[in-house]
C-alpha cells in the first residue's frame, strides 16, 4: 500500500477540492509574508514583538492545511472505493447466491420420477415418449429461465434428450470430461466453468451436473446436466449496479484473474488478463491500456455453505474520472447542506474546532498587539494598519480553511449517503431474487407427475397421502428455505404436508380458508402462481408470511385442476438474514423492508424499535419512488443523524415484470452518522458597534472582553497582556474566586523584566454568578488579562476578548461624579450611540477596586 505522502502525491492532482484548497491556502500563504515584510519595515520595534506570533499562526494554519487536504484525499479516496467496493463485492455476491439455488435445482431434478423413468427405459431399449419430456423440459425452462439448456444423458454420453433441441446434431452424441467426471462422482453436483462440447460454439458454459441412478438398485444410468445463462446473468447483474454516466467497469475474474464477464466489452474485453487488487487491500493501483486506474477486488462471500468457484468481482475507474461530481451528488450535496452545522462527524468537527483554536490564537495576538499600540512609543498608526491587515488576513485563511472543512464534511456524508443506497439496493435486489425462485419452484412442484396422478384418481388412500408426504419431505429437506410444503384437493383440504421444523402446528386435514386458495383453482396455466399477502398465518405459527400457491392440474387433461400446492417461506429468519448479510460494519446500523405505500414493516434487523407488522414512517421522498429506484437522505431519528439509503423492488427477470404479480415493497438502511448537536445553552454575547478610526480631538483606547454575555473593558494603557489560560496554575486552598495563578514577565518600559507570580482572579464575581470551577481553563477557552494595579499586576480571567476601539475622551464619564461611592467595580461608563442595544453603555472597570474587594473577603 502507498504511504500517506505517496496516496497525497498520487491522488491530490484528480481531486478538485483538494486543488482549490490548496490554491487559495498558496495565495493566502503568499499575502502571510507580504505583511510580515511591511511590518518589518513601517515598524521594526513593534514587529519585533508581533512577527514570532505571526509566524506561529501561520505555521499552525499550515499545519492544518496539510492535515485537511490530507484527510480530504482520504475521504475522496473513501468515496469512491465505497461505490467500487459495492459494485465488486454485490455482483460476485448476487452470482454465488443465484448459483447456490442451482445446486439444489440439479439435485431434486436429477432424481425426478419422469426423468429417471425415461433414462431407465431408454437404457433397457424400451419405448419412450419423446414428447412428453421434451414437454416436462419446456415447462422447466419456461419457469427457471436462468438455464438455456438441459440436457439428459445415458452413461455412454448418448444425448436422449434437451431442452435446447436447435443445438447441432453432432453434440448428440459426444465424449466430454463433464459428463465422465459426474459419472464418477457421488457428490450431489459437479459444478464446471469453461468450454464444453455440451454447448458447442460458447466459450464459457457454466454447467451443474448430477448423476441419475436407476430407483430400483441405485445404478448409475446416465447423467443430468442444466446449463445456467452466465452471460445473460452476468449482464443483467452489471446493468442494475450501473448508473447513468458511470465510468467505473465492472469484471469477473477467474483466479488466474482473467476476465470471465465484463460489463463493457469494448474498454476491457474478454480474455484480458487484470491486475487484481490483493486480498488484503482496501483498494490498488493498476494500469491497463496505458492508464492508470483505482481498482478494488473481492473474492465471491460464501452463502449458505456454498462458496462457489474461485471467482472474485473487480471495479476499476480512471484516475481521471475517479472523483468527479456526478448529479446524484450534488442533490446529497443540497441535502447535507440544509442540516447545516447541527450535523458534524468527528473528524470535521476535530478540524474545524482546531481552526478555530488558532484563530482564538491570532486574535489574541492582534489584540496584544493594539493594546501595544497604545502603550509603546514609535509608529502607533503604522502598527494599526498591519494587526488591521492581519485581522483580515486571519479571517480569510480561518474562512479558506472552514470552507474546506465543510467540503470534507460534505465528502464524508456523501460517501455514507452513497453507501447507503447501495446497500438498500442490494437488499431489495436479493430479496427479488430470492422470492423469485419461489414463484419457480411452487409452479415446478405442482407438476409433479406423481402428485398429479394421486390427485387426479380423485379418491386418496392413506398410501397415497404417505406418498406425497415423502415427496415433500425430500423436496423440503433440499429448499430448506420452507418450513411447510402442503398439498390441498379441490375442496382445500390439506392431504399432505412436510414439517421440516417439526412445528406443532397439526395441517392434515384442515382447511386452507384464505382468498388466494380460491383464486389459484382459477389459475390458467401451469406458468401462472398465486402469493398470499404479507400476512399472519396458522401455517406458519401465526406469525406473518408469504405463503406462495400454484395450481395441480390432471395427469391428463391440463386445463382441469385437481388441487393446489401451497409452500410456506420461512420469513423471519430468511429475511432478516438477507438484512443483516448487507449491514456495514458499524455500530448502531438496522434495515428494514416495508411496504412502501403503507409502511407496514415486512422485516427488521433491530426488532426492539422496528417489529414486524408494525407501521413504518416513510418520508414522502421515498414513497414517491418510481419502481426499481432509490433514493438516499438524512434523517433525524431519537436525536441521532441516520443516512437512510432506500430501494424499490424492481423484481427479476419475469418475476413481477410481465404483470404476473405486484408487490410494492422497499428495502430501507439506517447508517448512523453523528448525534444531533444540541443548541449551546451559553449565554449570547452582546455586539457592540465602536466608533470608526480616525477619531478627531484627544482619545482614550479601552481594551474591551466578554464575561459571560457582558462586555467590559479596561483602559488600555493599563493592560500589559492577555495570556493563553493554558498558563494558570492551580493554587491549593485558596478561594473560589481565585483561579489561580500564573508566572508573568512584564517587559514594559516601566517593569522589572523578569518572571514573578501574578494571582489570576476569576473574572465571573463581576456577574453575581459562580465562579467558573475551572471549565475553561479545561476548554482552553478564554483568556487572562494581565492589568496594572496599584499593588502590582494581576491577572482577570475572561470569556473572551472583544477589540481595542478608540473613543473620544468626552464619551467616557467617570463614575464618582454619577454615583459617587456606590459604584462597585465600576471606574467610568462609555456612552455608545450607534450600539445594537438602545440606551447601551460600555462599562470600564477599576482593576485597583477588584482587587481590594478580593482582598477583603
Amino acid at each position: 500500500m502507498l504511504s500517506d505522502a505517496e496516496r497525497f502525491e498520487t491522488f491530490s492532482p484528480y481531486i478538485r477540492s483538494v486543488t482549490q484548497c490548496k490554491e487559495i491556502l498558496r495565495d493566502l500563504n503568499g499575502t502571510w509574508g507580504l505583511i510580515s515584510a511591511i511590518a518589518e519595515i513601517s515598524c521594526p520595534k513593534e514587529a519585533a514583538t508581533i512577527l514570532p506570533a505571526m509566524e506561529a499562526t501561520k505555521k499552525g494554519f499550515g499545519e492544518l492545511e496539510s492535515k485537511l487536504t490530507g484527510q480530504l484525499v482520504s475521504e475522496e479516496i473513501n468515496k469512491t472505493c465505497l461505490e467500487l467496493e459495492s459494485k465488486a463485492q454485490v455482483s460476485v455476491d448476487i452470482l454465488v447466491r443465484n448459483l447456490y439455488e442451482r445446486t439444489a435445482d440439479i439435485g431434486f431434478l436429477a432424481t425426478n420420477a419422469d426423468i429417471c423413468n425415461f433414462v431407465q427405459a431408454s437404457v433397457k431399449g424400451e419405448a419412450t415418449n419423446a414428447d412428453s419430456i421434451n414437454q416436462l423440459l419446456d415447462e422447466y425452462g419456461s419457469k427457471y429461465t436462468v438455464y438455456d439448456d438441459i440436457i439428459i444423458l445415458d452413461a455412454n454420453q448418448h444425448v436422449l434428450a434437451r431442452l435446447d433441441r436447435d443445438a447441432p446434431a453432432s453434440s448428440r452424441g459426444l465424449f466430454d470430461p463433464i459428463v465422465q467426471r459426474t459419472l464418477n462422482s457421488p457428490e450431489d453436483y459437479v459444478e464446471t466453468f469453461g468450454k464444453t462440447a455440451l454447448r458447442p460454439g460458447m466459450d464459457r458454459a457454466l454447467i451443474y451436473s448430477k448423476r441419475i441412478v436407476d430407483p430400483a438398485d441405485d445404478s448409475v444410468i446416465g447423467v443430468l446436466c442444466l446449463s445456467f445463462r452466465f452471460d445473460n446473468e452476468m449482464e443483467g447483474i452489471f446493468r442494475s449496479l450501473q448508473k447513468k454516466g458511470d465510468k467505473a467497469v465492472m469484471l469477473l475474474l477467474d483466479a488466474d484473474s482473467v476476465v470471465i464477464a465484463t460489463s463493457d466489452p469494448d474498454h476491457v474485453p474478454l480474455g484480458r488478463v487484470i491486475e487484481a487488487v490483493p486480498e488484503d487491500d482496501a483498494y490498488g493501483l493498476t494500469d491497463f491500456a496505458g492508464r492508470e486506474y483505482l481498482s478494488v477486488t473481492h473474492r465471491g462471500r460464501p452463502y449458505q455453505g456454498y462458496a462457489g468457484q474461485e471467482w472474485y468481482g473487480h471495479a476499476m475507474v480512471p484516475l481521471q474520472s475517479a472523483f468527479g461530481c456526478s448529479a446524484s451528488d450534488r442533490e446529497i450535496n443540497a441535502e447535507i447542506l440544509r442540516h447545516g452545522d447541527s450535523l458534524a462527524p468527528e473528524l470535521s468537527s476535530i478540524i474545524a474546532g482546531a481552526a478555530e483554536g488558532i484563530n482564538l490564537f491570532l486574535h489574541r495576538v492582534i489584540w496584544n498587539g493594539q493594546v501595544m499600540a497604545t502603550n509603546e512609543y514609535g509608529n502607533p498608526l503604522s502598527l494599526k494598519a498591519i494587526l488591521r491587515q492581519i485581522r483580515s488576513m486571519g479571517a480569510r485563511t480561518a474562512q479558506a480553511l472552514a470552507d474546506s472543512s465543510s467540503k470534507l464534511h460534505v465528502t464524508m456524508i456523501t460517501s455514507e449517503l452513497r453507501n447507503a443506497e447501495s446497500i438498500a439496493r442490494l437488499m431489495i435486489d436479493i430479496m427479488d431474487r430470492n422470492l423469485y425462485e419461489r414463484s419457480n419452484d411452487c409452479r415446478w412442484w405442482a407438476l409433479t407427475s406423481e402428485i398429479r396422478r394421486i390427485l387426479s384418481e380423485g379418491r386418496l388412500s392413506s398410501e397415497d397421502k404417505a406418498k406425497m408426504t415423502d415427496i415433500l419431505i425430500y423436496i423440503n429437506k433440499l429448499y430448506t428455505v420452507y418450513t411447510r410444503l402442503f398439498i390441498y384437493d379441490i375442496k382445500g383440504t390439506i392431504v399432505a404436508e412436510s414439517n421440516l421444523h417439526d412445528d406443532p402446528v397439526e395441517a392434515l386435514g384442515r382447511k386452507v380458508n384464505a382468498a388466494y386458495t380460491q383464486e389459484t383453482f382459477s389459475l390458467c396455466s401451469p406458468q401462472a402462481y398465486r402469493v398470499s399477502p404479507f400476512e399472519e398465518s396458522w401455517l406458519y405459527e401465526g406469525k406473518p408470511t408469504y405463503i406462495y400457491n400454484a395450481a395441480i392440474r390432471h395427469i391428463d387433461d391440463l386445463n382441469k385442476v385437481v388441487g393446489g400446492i401451497g409452500i410456506v417461506f420461512d420469513s423471519t429468519p430468511e429475511f432478516k438474514h438477507m438484512l443483516e448479510d448487507c449491514l456495514p460494519d458499524k455500530p448502531g446500523a438496522f434495515g428494514l423492508f416495508a411496504e412502501r405505500l403503507s409502511g407496514r414493516i415486512i422485516a427488521s434487523t433491530d426488532e426492539a424499535h422496528f417489529k414486524t407488522g408494525d407501521m413504518f414512517w416513510i418520508a414522502p421522498e421515498f414513497v414517491e419512488l418510481q419502481e426499481g429506484a432509490g433514493k438516499a437522505k438524512i434523517v433525524l431519528y431519537k436525536k441521532k443523524y441516520y443516512a437512510v439509503g432506500c430501494y424499490s423492488s424492481r423484481g427479476y427477470r419475469e418475476f413481477k415484470t410481465t404483470g404476473d404479480y405486484h408487490n410494492d415493497v422497499a428495502a430501507f438502511v439506517f447508517i448512523p452518522i453523528g448525534e444531533k448537536a444540541e443548541t449551546a445553552g451559553s449565554e449570547q454575547r452582546q455586539v457592540i458597534l465602536y466608533p470608526q478610526e480616525p477619531i478627531t480631538g484627544e482619545i482614550i483606547d479601552l481594551a474591551t472582553f466578554h464575561i459571560g454575555s457582558e462586555v467590559y473593558a479596561f483602559n488600555a494603557a493599563d493592560v500589559l497582556e492577555a495570556v493563553d489560560v493554558v498558563q494558570i496554575n492551580r493554587l491549593p486552598g485558596v478561594k473560589s474566586y481565585i483561579v489561580g495563578s500564573i508566572m508573568y514577565c512584564d517587559k514594559s518600559p516601566d517593569g522589572i523584566n523578569e518572571k514573578v507570580p501574578v494571582l489570576v482572579i476569576d473574572g465571573r464575581i463581576l456577574t453575581n454568578k459562580p465562579p467558573a470551577d475551572w471549565e475553561r481553563q479545561e476548554k482552553n477557552a478564554g483568556a487572562v488579562i494581565v492589568v496594572r494595579t496599584q499593588m502590582g499586576p494581576i491577572g482577570l480571567l475572561v470569556d473572551g476578548l472583544d477589540a481595542v476601539p478608540a473613543f473620544e475622551k468626552m464619551q467616557i464619564q467617570p463614575v464618582n461624579k454619577l454615583l459617587r461611592g456606590d459604584g462597585g467595580y465600576v471606574k467610568s461608563l462609555v456612552n455608545i450611540p450607534e450600539s445594537d442595544t438602545t440606551g447601551k453603555m460600555l462599562i470600564v472597570l477599576d482593576q485597583d477596586l477588584i482587587l481590594a474587594a478580593v482582598r477583603q473577603r
